[in-house]
């Protein structure tokens, strides 16, 4: 079917997903194993306690009172552990990390979730990077997050450190039935041998969606999935003094995949998501989520979700399809970076089917 959407030039739609399906490609996702290279970091909640904060007697400054702290894998390991929650049979992740108490803490965390960190490397001077973030809490329960701690790398890694990656992916590589990367930070560990090596298996047949904030024009032969902000960075360099209409969004992401040699996913947040490939462009709606939302980790979740369905035997607009399902589910976890397991995402499904009953 085609008509007008939300501003694009008619285009086809594809809203073929059924309950039937969805449940068929969660048991598909059962027997999958899946890889993920990129930039692994930790992510730190420290709660604070401001009704209990005392003035310092050597500084003019109220104390912070963290009267809890939680861990978990952010970033590339927060897709490991979207890939494990989605119901992945083996999920491995792999990067390169610091020697510090970071990556003791990013260890564990991964090891509680049943993920192989196995081809992950250590590194002396180098930095397990970490995103803090200090939750403060005052009279009535109210919350407010104050400005977040960021652990970082100043340099990317050198050569002869993605040598040693390329040699943990060609064994992740050998082991798994997809990889989804990760390439988030500016001085992170994907780099120009790496995406060339991540090529050389894409013409093996291995299948492969990026997720990158800086350089998704510098891969080829690989699905890259940029949000509509991304895919319209890359193709003007700048969005102040361009219009981000859905037209011109589309128009970017033509042009994306006949650069990568592949096809390419724009997500659209509540809007939904665009698949283009070998110029032709198939819109995927979402249905809406009732607020309060909390969108951190959601993108993370899409990528996990659309990967699996992909390797399911998804055609690409139905694998996006399904991905807003899990990703609809993990907008509703407030605090954190969000997941959803495979009966969250039948609800889903049931949810989004009354919801259009009732329109």
């Amino acid at each position: 079917m085609e008509e007008e959407i939300f501003g694009l030039s008619s285009v086809p739609q594809y809203t073929g997903l059924t309950r039937e399906r969805v449940a068929g490609i969660l048991k598909g996702i059962s027997k999958v194993k899946a890889g993920v290279i990129g930039d692994a970091c930790l992510d730190v909640y420290w709660h604070v306690d401001m009704t209990i904060s005392e003035l310092s007697r050597e500084t003019p400054h109220y104390n912070l009172p963290v009267i809890r702290e939680t861990f978990g894998p952010g970033a590339a390991g927060n897709v490991a552990s979207n890939f494990r929650s989605i119901g992945c049979q083996e999920v491995s992740i792999c990067s390169i990390v610091g020697d510090d108490w970071r990556w003791t803490l990013l260890k564990d965390s991964l090891k509680q979730r049943g993920i192989n960190d196995s081809y992950t490397l250590s590194e002396k001077g180098r930095v397990t990077p970490a995103y803090c973030k200090t939750i403060l809490r005052g009279l009535q329960d109210a919350e407010q997050e104050a400005p977040r701690i960021d652990f970082i790398n100043l340099d990317a890694p050198f050569d002869a450190m993605q040598r040693k990656l390329i040699g943990e992916l060609d064994k992740m590589a050998e082991n798994v039935d997809i990889i989804s990367v990760t390439d988030q930070l500016k001085s992170g560990v994907v780099g120009d041998l790496l995406r060339e090596r991540l090529k050389y298996w894409a013409s093996r047949g291995k299948r492969i969606v990026v997720d990158s904030r800086e350089n998704i024009g510098k891969y080829k032969n690989v699905i890259v999935k940029p949000n509509e902000i991304e895919v319209l960075r890359w193709c003007y360099g700048s969005l102040k003094y361009h219009p981000s209409s859905e037209s011109e969004i589309m128009k970017a992401g033509k042009q994306l995949a006949r650069v990568v040699e592949s096809p390419c996913c724009v997500t659209l947040g509540d809007k939904g998501a665009l698949w283009l490939e070998q110029d032709e462009v198939t819109y995927v709606p979402t249905a809406p989520v009732k607020p309060p939302i909390d969108i951190v980790g959601a993108g993370d979740t899409f990528s996990a979700a659309l990967l699996s369905a992909l390797a399911t035997g998804c055609s690409g607009p139905e694998a996006a399809a399904f991905a807003h399902l899990a990703a609809a589910v993990s907008v509703r976890k407030l605090g954190g970076v969000g997941a959803a397991t495979p009966q969250e995402i039948l609800q889903r499904f049931d949810e989004t089917v009354k919801l259009q009953k009732t329109h």
